[in-house]
């Protein structure tokens, strides 16, 4: 019997209570242990192992045996760390393939004297998931040039009721003409999403949540100033860059293009000509401020072409999304590629009102650990960008219970159980 089982059968009575978070990048498996205090989670335990290149694959797992044995040795140096192995799982997706998007229904209702009930309300959510998951074979057959693909929910929350205009949080024995029904769903094809659980089945953890991660970053980090104006949320991670669209008080969408910071140490490679580990190695220094001055112009000089190609695939990206609504003027940067100065730099540089609904360039601010709210890092190893998205995935961790109390999110659990999505 392994160390992580052992452990795990002496600890039962701290399962409700901690919980484990995998975050399972391009270029790095980082685990954390939270254990949640009333309201808050603490992080206690810490640990992130280098992946191999051939790991993983535009954000999506490439080599699961390696995966495994990656996740295995963060997950101890993390339990190790605090001595404690919960018995709940939170794992985090992203991926070029992976796709979210808000879907909304507009449902008259014949008799509105009589007043809203759940199955009336069952019914809505029925039809809004069968609209959102024709909308994501469609958009997902079509990037990937086949005629369907088997397409798989990874999450589902309700983020909007509206009773002739009026929002409601819960509408249930409301009167009224008409009823507008907002649910954010996250999707992936079924081979990523078998790829994670049977990652998930070799670790003996038990996943209570897969999430996608641009959306547990934009939520853990949300506020009531990005609650009013909206937010632009950008994680720059090792192989995707992934963009969180917060608009009208909720998320709207998140998507994924396949450039993220193993890019940029392929340009320092080349340019410099050096091996990628001392690229790597030169990047970091350089995103740390702790390069001499020529070193530093180096490093500017090779990265800010991969940077102003990166600014560009956002701004198509947001193009996209945008519709015809305008875009809110605030971009929040986090994963390792955030660390960049010339990620920023590019973002500012974009004549954003020319080509897209903005009435001027955005703000552009870098996130920290500091940034996630009711999450609060004990270990001393959370400090940079590169730890904002598995916080806020611990974040999303320790909304469970309150999601779980309330009537709408046990209502969609049961919708969802009956289509068997």
């Amino acid at each position: 019997m392994s160390k992580r089982k052992f452990s795990l059968l002496r600890r039962r009575a701290e399962f409700n209570t901690h919980y484990t978070i995998l975050d399972i990048g391009t270029e790095f498996v980082k685990a954390l242990i939270v254990k949640r205090e009333d309201d808050k989670g603490i992080v206690i335990g810490a640990a992130r192992v280098r992946q191999q290149l051939t790991d993983m694959h535009g954000g999506a797992v490439a080599d699961i045996q390696s995966v495994i044995d990656n996740c295995d040795r963060a997950l101890t140096e993390a339990e190790d760390m605090c001595e404690v192995v919960p018995g709940q799982a939170v794992m985090g997706i992203a991926g070029e393939q992976v796709r979210g998007f808000s879907t909304t229904m507009t449902l008259p209702r014949p008799q509105p004297q009589a007043r809203i009930t759940q199955s009336d309300l069952a019914a809505g959510l029925q039809a809004v998931q069968r609209r959102a998951l024709k909308e994501a074979v469609r958009q997902m057959s079509h990037e990937l040039g086949v005629a369907e693909v088997n397409v798989k929910l990874v999450h589902s929350t309700i983020t909007s009721v509206r009773i002739d205009g009026y929002a409601v949080s819960n509408p249930i024995d409301f009167q009224g003409n008409v009823v507008d029904i907002t649910v954010f769903n996250t999707f992936a094809p079924l081979h990523h999403i078998g790829a994670l659980q049977t990652v998930a089945q070799e670790l003996d953890l038990e996943v209570v949540a897969t999430v996608a991660e641009p959306y547990a970053l934009a939520r853990g980090c949300n506020t009531e100033d990005i609650e009013e104006r909206g937010a632009i949320f950008i994680d720059v991670g090792g192989g995707t860059t992934d963009v969180a669209l917060v608009r009208n008080g909720g998320i709207e969408a998140t998507r994924m293009f396949a450039l993220g910071g193993r890019s940029f140490t392929k340009r320092l490679a080349g340019e410099l000509q050096i091996s990628m580990g001392e690229a790597e190695r030169y990047k970091l220094s350089h995103g740390d401020g702790r390069l001499v001055a020529e070193q530093g112009a180096l490093a500017r000089q090779a990265l800010t072409p991969t940077a102003e190609v990166l600014a560009q695939g956002v701004a198509l990206t947001l193009e996209e999304l945008a519709g015809d609504q305008p875009l809110p003027a605030t971009i929040c940067l986090a994963g390792g590629g955030a660390a960049l100065p010339e990620v920023a730099e590019q973002l500012r540089a974009l004549d954003w009102a020319e080509t897209l609904p903005m009435a001027h360039a955005p703000s552009v601010r870098v996130l920290g650990p500091e940034d996630v709210q009711r999450v609060f890092d004990s270990t001393g190893l959370l400090v940079g960008p590169q730890d904002v998205t598995p916080m806020g995935l611990a974040h999303h961790a320790i909304s469970i219970e309150d999601e779980a109390d309330q009537p709408l999110g046990g209502l969609m659990r049961r919708v969802l159980k009956t289509m068997k999505v």
